[in-house]
């Protein structure tokens, strides 16, 4: 019988920080390294966002390399939580505030145009009743131009994000009858360092407008706060 071992404190108390993560167990193998991480969150957030927010935690804080199958997340409600009858009698709960309504981006348009040799992107994004607008030069050659609109996805960005961010790679690529694009960034945060993240979209008409969708998916949890 093997025998399970804690042996990362560090990155319990880590991932502990991810809002909405209520407890976390991280099993480790002799070596120390993860073998299980076991996530309990509140309801709100996908499941898929928890697992991605463990990956890029546990490599920008900890250089843990996590593979996506080792974690498993469960969500539970608050009305799921048992409450001791003693604190119950000891205060009477405060109402909790209405949050504020939060707009997650969306690509509202992509034009690509081309002139006189050079490739011009302008990207705008919408996030409620607000429109953001972004731009990007670059050269005409097709292969190139994945990373322009990417780029200007970030200019779009740039108000929403208050962090510089850039981009390292974008690409769209073939996924068995699909095409997907993918686009990897890194985004400087203060105190914290270089956070490299990495997001994927898959083409439905427009490989354009799949590229700056993947750019989103990249940033995801920096822009819904």
């Amino acid at each position: 019988m093997s025998t399970t071992l804690r042996l990362l404190p560090d990155l319990e108390e880590s991932l502990r920080q991810i809002p909405g993560v209520r407890a976390v167990s991280v099993v480790t193998g002799p070596d120390a390294r993860p073998t299980e991480i076991h996530v309990l969150t509140t309801p709100g957030k996908p499941a898929k966002q928890v697992v991605r927010d463990v990956q890029s935690l546990a490599m920008a804080q900890h250089e843990i390399d996590i593979d996506h199958r080792m974690v498993s997340v469960v969500q539970i409600g608050e009305a799921d939580i048992a409450v001791p009858a003693v604190a119950a009698e000891q205060a009477e709960p405060e109402p909790e505030p209405e949050p504020e309504a939060t707009h997650r981006p969306a690509v509202g348009s992509v034009g690509v145009r081309t002139s006189r040799g050079e490739c011009h992107v302008e990207v705008v994004l919408t996030a409620g009743d607000d429109t953001f607008t972004g731009s990007a030069l670059g050269p005409t050659s097709a292969p190139v131009r994945p990373r322009i609109i990417a780029a200007a996805t970030l200019s779009a960005l740039k108000d929403l994000l208050g962090l510089r961010c850039e981009v390292d790679s974008a690409q769209v690529v073939a996924a068995g009858t699909r095409e997907v694009a993918l686009t990897v960034v890194t985004l400087s945060v203060p105190r914290t360092g270089d956070q490299v993240l990495t997001g994927s979209a898959p083409v439905r008409d427009d490989a354009a407008d799949a590229v700056a969708r993947s750019v989103l998916d990249a940033l995801n949890r920096q822009l819904v706060g």
